[in-house]
């Protein structure tokens, strides 16, 4: 009988969000990862061994380590700021380059032979 088991690593994007980098120090995308391992038995998954927590700047690409804390506030913050930019009503600028919904579309133009 063969008994097939090893370890294996789960990364889970958890979040991304605009933030000054830590190592450039520019602001730009911060990724949140949550990387899990797993002892698995024939392939599945079964025991959870660990989990850490990861940022990786999208501008230079180092990526550090955080505490869970750390991660969860970013995470839950990220999830604020979408929440209240898919809150916030759409308004025109007054320019006259809006979409009319009720207008008809302006004519093609002639076809030149």
């Amino acid at each position: 009988m063969f008994l097939i088991f090893g370890i294996k690593r789960m990364a889970r994007r958890l979040a991304t969000l605009f933030a000054l980098c830590g190592h450039c120090g520019s602001p730009a995308a911060q990724v949140v990862v949550r990387r899990s391992t797993w002892f698995s038995l024939f392939f599945v998954p079964v025991i959870p061994l660990g989990t850490k927590y990861f940022t990786t700047c999208t501008l230079c690409g180092v990526t550090t380590r955080l505490d869970k804390d750390r991660a969860m506030k970013m995470v839950a913050s990220a999830e604020q700021l979408s929440a209240r930019s898919a809150a916030a009503p759409v308004t025109g600028t007054g320019t006259g380059t809006e979409l009319q919904t009720d207008a008809p579309p302006p004519p093609a133009p002639p076809l030149q032979p």
